[in-house]
């Protein structure tokens, strides 16, 4: 058996769908009252037999506070992809972020290291990667603000990962880069893409993106290798921010994104709580999140191509395919006719 955490999450479905297609036994892990009627929807984007395989998943409600809870949900698991995670660029949300983040991983590898578990895959960013260890640390034990809460959360939660392998836990990290995917459209790692559809302004900086069948396909690769006690960047190409959304908006038939320096929006700043109440995207116009937005955050996957031969679709091939999906949604035409 299989646990698949953060399984309604826009990779934790993908993972989970791509392992029952392989004949997998899966329990998928959501939170109590989570509707599922979007995870079936988009598994038509993937394949044609969409109702068959999401049929086939085992879905449980999981609460990583409560002992009982993860020990029934690891009741004969022996590998687990903990994908679950809040993301959010909203200041408000900084403390949720946090304890989901953090809580959720440090109570799921303890209940993995008293039940037979074998095998954990841990999603955490490739935000993390860059991290100055210095201010990264001054900010866990001082406050000190230098990163968002969700690249904090993963930071802290690596640290507990590479305890566990120490420990005896196989254990293998992924820091997948800006992940684009169907479904679950304006939530989780989809809300920085939702911006450049639903406004026409842009950043100066840069990402790395990835596909998300790519990030699915690397993750079970590396349990079915037993490749263990690394981490491993999956990231397709480096992109400006620009030519991201003007790839995105061009896709939907809409104009040219307008760039906002880092200057400007660092002029907007004291006005953010005035615009987010017009506008909630503006609510994410503090120091940390303009910093990143407005810097290149580039990664490379020469590592994990090397080591299990594998390629990636690029950013159009991405684009294509998932926004092709988004129009045929939006529309409610057929929706696995992209496949």
């Amino acid at each position: 058996m299989i646990l698949v955490t953060g399984a309604t999450g826009l990779l934790g479905r993908v993972i989970t769908l791509e392992l029952i297609k392989k004949g997998k036994k899966v329990r998928a892990c959501k939170r109590s009252g989570s509707d599922l009627s979007d995870v079936r929807k988009s598994y038509h984007f993937y394949t044609p037999k969409a109702d068959f395989f999401f049929d086939q998943i085992e879905w449980v409600d999981i609460d990583f506070n409560k002992h009982q809870s993860l020990y029934a949900s690891l009741k004969d698991v022996e590998e687990v992809y903990h994908c679950a995670a809040k993301v959010s660029f909203d200041p408000k949300d900084s403390e949720e972020v946090l304890e989901t983040g953090i809580t959720s991983t440090r109570n799921l590898l303890r209940a993995c290291m008293y039940m037979p578990v074998k095998k954990f895959l841990f999603v955490s960013s490739a935000a993390v990667l860059n991290v100055n260890k210095k201010k990264i640390e001054l900010q866990i034990n001082q406050n000190y603000k230098a990163y968002s809460s969700y690249v904090v959360s993963k930071y802290i939660s690596e640290k507990m990962i590479w305890q566990a392998y120490k420990e005896g836990l196989n254990t293998v990290i992924i820091n997948p880069g800006m992940i684009i995917g169907s479904g679950n459209w304006k939530k989780g790692n989809s809300q920085m893409l939702n911006i450049f559809v639903t406004s026409r302004f842009t950043f100066s900086g840069g990402t790395s993106c990835v596909d998300v069948r790519d990030v699915a396909t690397v993750a079970i690769n590396l349990m079915e290798k037993n490749i263990f006690g690394e981490r491993f960047c999956i990231s397709s190409e480096n992109i400006l921010y620009k030519d991201l959304s003007t790839r995105i908006r061009r896709m939907m038939g809409l104009e040219k994104p307008i760039v906002c320096p880092k200057i400007l929006l660092k002029s907007l700043k004291p006005l953010r709580l005035i615009l987010g109440m017009i506008d909630r995207k503006a609510r994410f116009l503090i120091d940390e999140n303009i910093e990143f937005v407005s810097e290149r955050q580039y990664y490379n996957s020469k590592k994990i191509k090397n080591r299990i031969h594998c390629s990636f679709y690029s950013a159009a091939e991405s684009i294509k395919f998932h926004y092709g999906n988004y129009l045929a949604y939006k529309s409610g035409k057929k929706l696995n006719e992209n496949l």
